[in-house]
């Protein structure tokens, strides 16, 4: 597996570290909410935006690799939506 498709996949654990944070969040009240929520957001945002972009390079570079890198780009993008959808409502 190359290289560039192992740092997209861990990004995709900077999102669940992203997420978890959001999560907690959400269980918890005061002021240390918002913080909680923001750091949250911008883990998760840049953990998803990163993934994406790691996982493109590596699909335009890595010919063999090409479908497993576009569905991890495509669950990126999908889950960055995800988030951006759910930091609206929340």
């Amino acid at each position: 597996m190359p290289w560039l498709l192992r740092f997209a996949i861990a990004s995709l654990f900077v999102f669940v570290i992203g997420a978890l944070m959001i999560a907690w969040a959400c269980m918890s009240t005061g002021w240390e909410t918002l913080t909680w929520f923001a750091w949250g957001c911008a883990t998760a945002g840049a953990g998803l935006i990163g993934s994406a972009v790691l996982a493109m390079l590596s699909a335009v570079i890595h010919q063999k690799w090409r479908r497993f890198a576009l569905a991890v780009m495509t669950s990126s993008v999908l889950l960055f939506v995800a988030l951006l959808i759910f930091a609206r409502f929340a």
